[in-house]
C-alpha cells in the first residue's frame, strides 16, 4: 500500500520548485490560472475650469519651440506606470496662441482633434489644411504628417485623443520630425470636405486604399444638425440616446483604424439605462449639463469636461440640459480580435445602484513613462 505524502514536506517541494522556476524568469501557469487581471483604469473625471488657467499659464511661461506641443495630459489616478486616460488611449488638452505654430510630425499612433474653444485654428494633414471651429472633429491618421497652427486673433485650446498606450504595448510607437514646421500644401484648404462631406457620394476618380477615412474633418454644424433631425423622429438608443458614429464614407467602418468616435444628443431630461461593453471610452462635453453613472457613483458634468468609463463598466447617462457628447474607444480593434461585446444591466428596472458620488482623488506617483507626442 502506497503511503501518503507528507503535506508538509509537499509544500516545502514546490515551494522549492517555483523558486527554481522563478530563477530563469519563468512562472507556472497552474498558479495563476482561471485568475483575471483587473484593469487599472478606474472612472474619473476631468473639469476644464480645472484646465484651463493651467493651458494659459503654460502658453504665458512655455515657448512652443520648447515643448514642440504645448499640451495638458489628463491622467488617470488608477494608472500609475504612465500618464494616460485608459489602458489604451491619451485624452489631452493642447493650447496654441495667435500666430504660433506646432511644427510637422508624424507617428505610429491615431490622433484625433475636438475643437473646444476659440477660432482660425487649422490642421494640416498630408498637404490639407483644415480650419476648425468648436466642435468640430478633425481625423490625423496614422504615419501622416500634420502640424497645426493659428492664424486667428484669440487663443485656441482642442482636445486630443491617441491610441498611444496600445501602440506601445504592441511595441510600434514609431516617430518622425519633419525637417521644416510645416509640411507643403499640395491640396486646396478643405477639399476633402467638399469631396466626401456629403457621406452618400464619392468622386470615382479618386482611389484611397488606406485604413482610414479620406474625409479630414467632420464639421460639428452637420453632425448637430443631423443629430436634432433625428431626434425629431426617434428617442434613439435606450442606452446612449441619439447616438451617430464617425465613419469612413468609402467603406461605413470607424473614421481611423484603430478608434471609433461617436456623437450623442441627450434631450433635456434625458436619462439612459445602464450597459456595459468591452474597451474604454473616453467622453468630452461639447455642449450641455448632466451626470453619468459610471460603476454605481456618479459623475456630474459640464460643458467642455472629459470622463473615461473603463472597459467592462456598468455607464448611463442623464442630461440635465441639451447635451451633445463626444466619445471615443478603441472597439474597433476589440471587433477586429473578436473580443468585443456588450451587456445590458436587467436589474433594477435598468439602472445602478448609486453607491457614491465623484470626488477628485490625491495625486499619485508615478512611474516615468515613454514621451509622448501628438
Amino acid at each position: 500500500m502506497k503511503a501518503e505524502p507528507d503535506p508538509d514536506k509537499q509544500i516545502q517541494a514546490m515551494d522549492l520548485f517555483y523558486e527554481q522556476v522563478k530563477r530563469v524568469h519563468g512562472r507556472a501557469l497552474w498558479q495563476t490560472q482561471g485568475a483575471s487581471k483587473k484593469s487599472p483604469t478606474i472612472p474619473y473625471l476631468w473639469k476644464y475650469k480645472d484646465f484651463r488657467p493651467l493651458l494659459f499659464k503654460a502658453a504665458e511661461i512655455v515657448p512652443i519651440e520648447l515643448a514642440e506641443r504645448r499640451v495638458l495630459v489628463m491622467a488617470n489616478p488608477g494608472i500609475l506606470t504612465d500618464w494616460q486616460a485608459s489602458n489604451t488611449l491619451l485624452a489631452n488638452l493642447q493650447i496654441i496662441k495667435p500666430g504660433e505654430v506646432a511644427r510637422s510630425h508624424r507617428h505610429a499612433a491615431c490622433a484625433l482633434r475636438v475643437m473646444v474653444e476659440g477660432r482660425g485654428a487649422y490642421t494640416a494633414v498630408d498637404g490639407e489644411k483644415s480650419y476648425m471651429d468648436p466642435g468640430d472633429f478633425v481625423t490625423t491618421p496614422n504615419w501622416t504628417w500634420h502640424d497645426h497652427g493659428n492664424e486667428g486673433e484669440e487663443t485656441v485650446i482642442w482636445l486630443d485623443g491617441l491610441d498611444i498606450p496600445l501602440v506601445q504595448g504592441l511595441e510600434t510607437n514609431f516617430f518622425e520630425i519633419y525637417p521644416d514646421a510645416k509640411y507643403p500644401l499640395s491640396s486646396p484648404d478643405d477639399l476633402s470636405q467638399r469631396l466626401y462631406g456629403s457621406g452618400s457620394l464619392r468622386p470615382t476618380w479618386i482611389k484611397h486604399n488606406a485604413l482610414h477615412s479620406p474625409l479630414l474633418n467632420y464639421k460639428f454644424a452637420q453632425t448637430y444638425a443631423a443629430l436634432k433631425t433625428i431626434a425629431e423622429q426617434t428617442d434613439g438608443s435606450p442606452y446612449d440616446g441619439v447616438c451617430v458614429e464617425y465613419t469612413n464614407p468609402l467603406t461605413g467602418g470607424p473614421a481611423m483604424a484603430t478608434i471609433a468616435c461617436f456623437a450623442s444628443l441627450l434631450c433635456s431630461g434625458t436619462r439612459t439605462k445602464a450597459h456595459r461593453h468591452a474597451g474604454g471610452t473616453v467622453y468630452h462635453v461639447i455642449q450641455g449639463t448632466g451626470r453619468s453613472v459610471i460603476g454605481g457613483k456618479i459623475f456630474e458634468w459640464e460643458e467642455k469636461d472629459t470622463f473615461v468609463v473603463p472597459s467592462w463598466t456598468y455607464h448611463e447617462h442623464q442630461a440635465q440640459a441639451e447635451s451633445v457628447l463626444f466619445s471615443f474607444s478603441d472597439s474597433p480593434v476589440l471587433q477586429r480580435l473578436g473580443l468585443y461585446r456588450e451587456e445590458v444591466l436587467e436589474e433594477h428596472g435598468g439602472y445602478q445602484k448609486i453607491e457614491g458620488t465623484f470626488k477628485p482623488l490625491p495625486v499619485p506617483e508615478r512611474g516615468v513613462g515613454v514621451q509622448q507626442k501628438t
